[in-house]
């Protein structure tokens, strides 16, 4: 594994109280109302800008598009033919609104292309749905521009990332909503069992059970393509572009872990492995990413999670959720069912359970909720700042990552003092050169 360190803020992460209801604002501060800062009503609709037009750009945006009333005004992606079919898509949409379609002036293609999109007076809001190897600079991009952001997790992919998208964060904050796509904190599910363990209904955390078992992706490659083209397309598979899939995918487990805990962890150990992933197109082998990984986490109070996950053809069984084992009871919340929290003794006489179901886990209905309250931020002028939440999980990610490369345990102090900086080694510039779309 080939990483480059390079020491660029000199400062380990502060520990701050970051667990904030998530629906209220950043910072509560309103700087320029948005109504002003980009000419629109308060009651009109936004421009959405979309940055990366694969699956999960095409499936935000589709969700913004259902749940609240923004409007995609603008595309952007390295490849041309992603940026068409999400035109389609997208127009089809508006059609079914009586909406218009996006002009094609606001079309882009190309690596560097996104600077184009965030000054387009079209777009007000930029959904961030590149890989995650760019998400730093796009997100800074969009907001030195004026725009708010929805930035899909992971807010980076090494510690340098992270670190630049928090002090982005204390940068804007006030000015501009930004939101990182970490959904599980508003489904009502997980709400109601985090407001009960925080409520000490299952006493001390004294221990936690969490995995993430999934199928394989899809190669995105066509036979004849060039490995540079291939590899982008592959995003998925590269440990550079995504993180590997701890970072990438497990980041939803984990960001519940810290959320319960109300901390990230201090140390972790563990292994990873390609059992099953041997190669794909265009993925130089050592950037090749894991198949499984098998962690243990160390929280502040000698709290102790373990952490399992998997990505490869796994029709047997496929399940994703947390259990955590306190003083006085238990909470249990899978993606399939509902969360519940159980208690180890009812006092006599009461009539409460020894279960209590806190609702049902449905993580794509979450989706539009935060979306809702995203646009809520925005134009209420009480600005949302999630970056510090975002880089904090992504940061818990990168140190379980880090221990299971290393094979030894790994601080939260080391890391934070490792500058970590992955280099692509590519000329970008070679792809979808230029910014204009040819229209077909």
């Amino acid at each position: 594994m080939k990483v480059q360190s390079k020491s660029i803020f000199g400062k380990s992460l502060s520990r701050r109280n970051f667990l904030r209801t998530t629906t209220a604002a950043g910072a509560g501060l309103l700087i320029v109302p948005a109504a002003t800062a980009f000419g629109y009503k308060a009651n009109s609709s936004l421009g959405l800008g979309i940055i990366g037009c694969g699956g999960r750009g095409n499936y935000d945006g589709g969700e913004f598009v259902a749940n609240t009333d923004v409007r995609v005004t603008a595309l952007m992606d390295i490849f041309e033919d992603k940026v068409l079919a999400a035109r389609a898509n997208f127009d089809k949409k508006a059609e079914e609104k009586g909406h218009g379609k996006i002009a094609e002036t606001n079309l882009f293609k190309g690596h560097k292309s996104y600077e184009k999109l965030v000054q387009s007076k079209d777009v007000d809001l930029v959904l961030v749905t590149s890989p995650p190897y760019f998400h730093p600079d796009h997100l800074e991009a969009a907001v030195s521009a004026g725009k708010h952001v929805y930035l899909e997790k992971p807010v980076a992919t090494d510690v340098t990332g992270c670190l630049k998208v928090m002090n982005i964060g204390k940068k804007y904050n006030g000015k501009v909503s930004m939101h990182v796509g970490l959904q599980k904190r508003y489904d009502v599910g997980y709400r109601g069992m985090i407001e009960r363990i925080h409520a000490g209904e299952i006493g001390d955390i004294v221990l936690g059970q969490t995995f993430y078992y999934t199928n394989d992706l899809g190669r995105q490659n066509k036979p004849g393509m060039i490995d540079l083209e291939a590899r982008i397309r592959n995003w998925v598979f590269d440990r550079a572009l995504s993180g590997d899939i701890l970072v990438e995918q497990n980041i939803h487990i984990l960001d519940i872990v810290n959320w319960a805990l109300k901390s990230h962890p201090i140390k972790a150990t563990g292994t990873n492995g390609r059992a099953l992933r041997k190669q794909v197109d265009g993925v130089p082998a050592d950037y090749l990413c894991s198949d499984h990984f098998i962690l243990t986490y160390t929280y502040p109070g000698d709290v102790h999670i373990s952490f399992n996950s998997n990505q490869f053809k796994n029709k047997g069984y496929r399940q994703s959720g947390e259990r955590f084992f306190g003083t006085k009871g238990a909470s249990d919340s899978l993606q399939s069912g509902p969360a519940t929290i159980s208690y180890n003794q009812v006092a006599e006489g009461q009539k409460t359970a020894d279960k209590i179901d806190c609702g049902k886990v449905d993580l794509h209905a979450a989706v539009g909720t935060k979306m809702k309250a995203l646009v809520e931020s925005i134009k209420t002028g009480k600005f949302d700042n999630q970056c510090e939440h975002g880089a904090e999980t992504t940061l818990t990610t990168i140190l379980g990552r880090m221990a299971a490369y290393e094979g030894h345990e790994v601080s939260w102090d080391k890391m934070m003092k490792s500058n970590e900086k992955w280099n692509l080694k590519l000329n970008l510039d070679s792809l979808g050169a230029g910014s204009t779309v040819t229209m077909r």
